[in-house]
């Protein structure tokens, strides 16, 4: 998901849009996608959510298909009402008979992915995130059982220690597609805006299992903003 950041680049000093920063020499958006390809496969419905705006103007979808010329981009017109109606935009482009991974495109996620999906899988659970320690309230935060289940979790609330970052696992595409409706319709949002993990309590609310994969707080990095960007660029 990479129509978030709504901020026209001019009014930040840049000449083009935050995920077209170079990180040492290469665009953030390549940065991002390299660091997700081991998930990638023609076998998969690879889908990015991107700006009309951005797309107009900076050829973001050409961008993308040339780094991966099977992916299927979804332009939006307006910015939307949080990350959750975004990514529901994308529906005619899912595949409802499979699983479904949702991502953030401004994160770098420093580990094994594909073997942390491979983990969600063989818990036979109904969904999974991975997680950091933090205790910022600029996160999403889980509240986890003895057995590393989420019974709860808060948007920009640091209910506990356990921060979520933008990886959200879904064993049923249709699930997501039905709790993230029920949490809009019961008009669950956080200061007008409706973000995916609090989707989770829906599906708590039904007994759904919802594992998580900790990592290592250096292994997360946010590029955010254009500190962060530089922060890990240095660090590359």
């Amino acid at each position: 998901m990479m129509a978030g950041d709504s901020k026209d680049p001019l009014e930040s000093g840049l000449k083009y849009p935050k995920m077209l920063t170079e990180i040492n020499g290469k665009p953030m958006i390549e940065v991002v996608i390299d660091n997700l390809k081991s998930l990638f496969s023609t076998k998969n419905r690879v889908i990015f959510v991107i700006r009309k705006d951005d797309n107009d103007k900076y050829y973001l979808g050409n961008i993308i298909k040339l780094i991966i010329p099977y992916a299927r981009v979804i332009t939006i017109e307006k910015e939307t009402s949080g990350a959750a109606l975004t990514a529901l935009l994308a529906i005619d482009s899912m595949d409802n008979s499979s699983s479904l991974l949702l991502v953030n495109g401004d994160q770098i996620l420093d580990c094994n992915l594909q073997e942390i999906l491979q983990e969600f899988n063989q818990k036979s659970v109904d969904s999974g995130v991975i997680t950091f320690k933090s205790v910022h309230p600029r996160w999403s935060y889980a509240k986890i059982n003895d057995l590393g289940l989420v019974v709860e979790v808060a948007e920009k609330n640091p209910i506990s220690n356990n921060a979520t970052a933008g990886f959200y696992y879904y064993k049923k595409t249709l699930e997501f597609i039905k709790y993230t409706k029920r949490m809009i319709l019961k008009d669950a949002h956080v200061n007008g805006l409706f973000y995916i993990c609090p989707v989770f309590n829906e599906m708590i609310l039904d007994q759904k299992k919802i594992a998580t994969f900790e990592i290592s707080v250096d292994k997360y990095h946010s590029l955010m903003s254009l500190d962060k960007i530089k922060q890990f660029e240095s660090l590359s």
